[in-house]
């Protein structure tokens, strides 16, 4: 998780440098509106306790990386241009509170689904102490929202991930490339699928 906050903020600082930046629109959108958006926060997994790593990317410093891109690879491009907001939650977890943290995810896990969104991992992996669980928000025909929660007691630590946004199947391993965000890189024959289901509905 530290190389993925490494990664966006590499990112970000060489987008703001750079000399061309492609600014949002003036009317902000109500993100929390957004029916791939989740508030960790209202979960209350860890209290009053403070994440300790945040990243917090909203439209318009997205844009900028989807500038800084372009050049390289405009299909990854296009779909951060179709993002409205990207965060990433990384807490520190205290031994005797890490079955607790794995209790209260696993009921979240339930509780997306009951709301409509879709699993693509469900995965514990007891030999090497961590759970991953992805989730998908569609809605016509389009993933509207990506959650990634992995709890992990080796590193004593939990990250929480929410894309917000219009999300393109096929350019989540560059996302993960770029960004390195835990639990995405689980996704190896999931993505195969979602490939193959975006290309049939084309």
């Amino acid at each position: 998780m530290k190389r993925c906050i490494t990664g966006i903020a590499m990112a970000l600082a060489l987008g703001m440098a750079g000399p061309g930046r492609v600014q949002a629109d003036n009317q902000k959108e109500d993100v929390t509106k957004h029916p791939g958006y989740v508030d960790f926060g209202t979960v209350n997994l860890f209290g009053q306790q403070a994440a300790d790593v945040e990243v917090y990317l909203e439209q318009n410093l997205i844009f900028m990386v989807a500038a800084l891109v372009r050049s390289d690879d405009p299909e990854l491009a296009d779909m951060l241009l179709k993002l409205k907001q990207i965060r990433v939650q990384t807490f520190e977890i205290e031994p005797q509170k890490l079955e607790e943290i794995e209790n209260k995810t696993r009921e979240m896990s339930a509780k997306f689904e009951s709301q409509g969104w879709a699993p693509l991992v469900k995965m514990r992996d007891r030999r090497e102490g961590s759970q991953t669980y992805v989730y998908m928000k569609w809605l016509n025909d389009r993933m509207q929202g990506l959650v990634v929660m992995n709890v992990d007691s080796k590193k004593d630590e939990a990250s929480f991930v929410n894309l917000v946004g219009e999300i393109d199947p096929a350019q989540l391993e560059k996302l993960q490339r770029k960004f390195d965000i835990h639990g995405l890189d689980s996704l190896d024959v999931e993505m195969e699928h979602l490939k193959k289901q975006k290309v049939e509905k084309e």
